[in-house]
């Protein structure tokens, strides 16, 4: 009675106080400073002026100019991690979009915090140097049929493939968002086009101007005078006397790239010293030009193989590099006369020339005689090759970090899947399943998979953490994608949730809890070698088993009040020492580990009775169970009481009742119910029947 009093008492408060909590503001993990920032950026950069983008700064490069973004992931993508707090890194931008520097700020991820420690982590980082956020990217090997050639595969760390998973997503988020408001434009994906080989057609100049391949532009002189008025350069025209509608820019536009174009228009010196220019240079797109105003393509002091003063190309606002191609002009006689160059431009920067493109002529006028002023003005038309002469190739989409762990581990999950299966199968057919008289070999053999494959291998031990970063997202209203970097624990999370419902939390605690499964094996070993057992009261063992549900509560404040503690608090689970690093850890980690697997030694799973948060949470399951699954007859409790005497778990009342909120489902009590050798109300019914007969 006292013991089921302390219960309710604590379940009433525990009720209460999260009520309380929930109305209380989570509170942010902080930025790093300034100056901590700027230590990190490595020389020969430097930390520049910050930027009106929160935690994004000007990076400074040798000289002192505009080099780049330094970049603080979570004031940007604040994705959270499996303790609830994101992961902060610095990310080093240029100005192209590369990779300089990828360095981990700070973070909470349990796996790192004190099992593995920040050196794998600080090292998958530096994997990102000198890669591009144009580049896919994604974690993990490539098994040949997840993405195409052009992937970037990054080596993930054992153990902590989640983590990692989040952090990269926050790095990809982070450097596009900058990119998209900073570098305009460049963290669109680029596709690749490239030449297809020569079609062996025929044109004509004449061909080639009815078809939209070679495009004439025109601007007039008053257009050009309208583009200087009002300002100082308006009476220094170098031509007075041309009249409004005479031509100054008289254009024709020829995509040169195609060998039937090229043909088409170039002479047979000019034709082989192009296709030279094509072998050494075969990702260089070519646009011939013809000018025949009076405005002309270069000025008087250019210098050839260089990039022309007066005319600019751009795409999605963002500039493209042009430059001469230096070939000695010798056209065919039917196209037509005027200045003329070929530009080359690069495909290899993001250029697509099959998408619209900007090319811009510059009008410039002078003020002024000693030393002169500078004035332009822009003329600009949209130019498109033609599709026919091109393949674009699409870059591969990485894939998400859903479908990427998924492929990574598809044969894991498989397996988990049939297993997660088989148990729910054996507690569905509990009944049929105790009959065999081989049950408890089968079940330990089920308990080697648990803690050999789901927890040494697939590293699936569920932990408290999981649900309170989940609780303290959903409360922030940040992501709970998070969910979704650990596809294998996934699983494991749906098949309990499941559970719930059904069978309270036997489904976990007795069958797919790894650290359960060890604690039990422990506890079989100790019986074998006669270890004396503590026979802990029911008293007492109604008052202990409060304990787990104060562990919960304290995790909980510990969340709301000081967040940046909770994972240190949550080492009272022993799982991350004994399952995720093997007892790989410092040796007052190891000492508590194995002090909890001892205790289990004397009093059965005593740490999953008594001590475990993971397990106060669980019994909310107990609650959930929509129908008790555990057949009892009239007489049990009164006046047979063989199974609550044979329970380990303490998990039968003494009215026979089962505590389906303590109890872990060994099916122990389901044999004794079925054997007529055991059960005592089955043995007098079969002595009346003897009797009678």
């Amino acid at each position: 009675m006292i013991g089921n009093r302390i219960v309710t008492t604590l379940s009433r408060s525990f009720a209460a106080l999260l009520m309380l909590l929930f109305s209380t503001p989570w509170a942010a993990a902080d930025l790093v400073d300034e100056a901590e920032l700027r230590d990190a950026v490595i020389a020969p950069y430097s930390l520049g002026e910050p930027t009106d983008i929160e935690g994004v700064w000007q990076l400074l490069n040798g000289s002192g100019a505009k080099g780049g973004y330094v970049i603080q992931s979570e004031a940007i993508s604040p994705l959270p991690g499996f303790s609830g707090a994101a992961i902060n890194v610095m990310v080093v931008l240029d100005l192209d979009g590369g990779f300089i520097d990828v360095k981990l700020l700070n973070q909470s991820e349990p796996i790192f915090v004190s099992g593995l420690g920040e050196a794998p982590f600080r090292q998958f980082l530096e994997q990102y140097r000198g890669l591009s956020i144009n580049t896919p990217i994604t974690i993990g090997t490539n098994y040949g049929s997840g993405g195409g050639g052009s992937l970037v595969y990054l080596d993930g760390v054992t153990k902590a493939t989640a983590s990692v998973r989040i952090a990269h997503e926050s790095v990809m988020a982070a450097a596009r968002e900058v990119a998209r408001q900073k570098l305009k434009g460049i963290s669109r994906p680029q596709e690749k086009v490239v030449p297809k080989p020569d079609l062996d057609l025929s044109f004509t100049w004449q061909d080639l101007v009815d078809q939209g391949i070679a495009r004439h532009v025109t601007t007039t002189h008053g257009e050009v005078r309208a583009g200087f008025a009002g300002t100082i350069w308006q009476s220094d025209d170098p031509f007075p006397d041309a009249s409004d509608s005479d031509l100054f820019i008289d254009l024709w536009i020829v995509d040169v790239t195609a060998p039937s174009v090229a043909r088409a228009v170039m002479g047979d010196r000019m034709l082989r010293d192009w296709e030279r220019l094509g072998d050494i240079s075969p990702d260089d797109q070519t646009v011939l030009l013809i000018e025949a105003g009076d405005h002309g393509l270069v000025s008087e002091d250019f210098v050839r193989n260089t990039a022309p003063s007066w005319i600019e190309a751009a795409q999605d606002e963002f500039p493209v590099s042009a430059r001469d191609a230096d070939l000695l002009i010798n056209l065919k006689d039917d196209v037509p006369e005027g200045q003329a160059m070929v530009l080359r431009l690069d495909r290899r920067l993001g250029f697509n020339p099959v998408r619209e493109w900007d090319l811009s002529l510059l009008a410039v006028r002078q003020h002024g005689m000693l030393q002169p002023e500078e004035g332009q003005a822009r003329f600009s038309w949209t130019v498109k090759a033609d599709e026919r002469f091109f393949d674009v190739l699409t870059p591969p989409k990485p894939l998400s970090p859903f479908e990427s762990a998924v492929l990574n581990r598809r044969v894991d999950l498989l397996l988990l899947g049939g297993f997660v299966a088989l148990v729910f199968a054996i507690m569905a057919f509990n009944r049929a399943f105790v009959k065999r008289r081989e049950y408890r070999v089968f079940r330990y053999a089920v308990l080697a998979t648990t803690l050999g494959f789901v927890g040494w291998w697939g590293q699936g031990q569920l932990s408290i953490l999981t649900p309170i970063a989940t609780l303290s997202a959903m409360l922030a209203g940040k992501s709970l994608s998070f969910l979704l970097y650990d596809p294998f624990s996934l699983i494991i999370w749906g098949a309990t949730i499941i559970g719930f419902f059904i069978w309270g939390r036997a489904l976990f605690c007795g069958w797919l809890c790894p650290f359960g499964a060890m604690q039990e094996f422990v506890g079989a070993v100790a019986k074998r070698l006669n270890v004396q057992q503590v026979k802990v009261s029911d008293r007492w063992d109604q008052r202990l088993k409060s304990l787990k549900y104060l562990v919960l509560l304290g995790l909980l404040i510990i969340m709301f009040y000081r967040p940046e503690h909770v994972e240190k608090a949550a080492e009272v689970e022993p799982f991350k020492t004994a399952i995720s690093v093997f007892f790989q850890r410092e040796w007052f980690y190891v000492f508590y580990a194995v002090l909890c697997l001892l205790a289990s030694a004397v009093v059965f799973k005593a740490y999953c009775r008594y001590l475990c948060p993971l397990g106060a949470l669980m019994a909310i399951g107990g609650w959930l169970r929509l129908t008790p699954w555990i057949e009892r007859r009239t007489e049990c409790g009164s006046p047979c009481q063989l199974c609550k005497v044979k329970c380990d778990y303490g998990a039968i009342k003494a009215t026979g009742k089962i505590d389906y909120s303590e109890c872990f489902g060994c099916l122990d009590c389901v044999d004794i119910f079925e054997d007529r050798n055991k059960c005592v109300p089955l043995i007098v019914t079969d002595k009346r029947k003897a009797r009678a007969s």
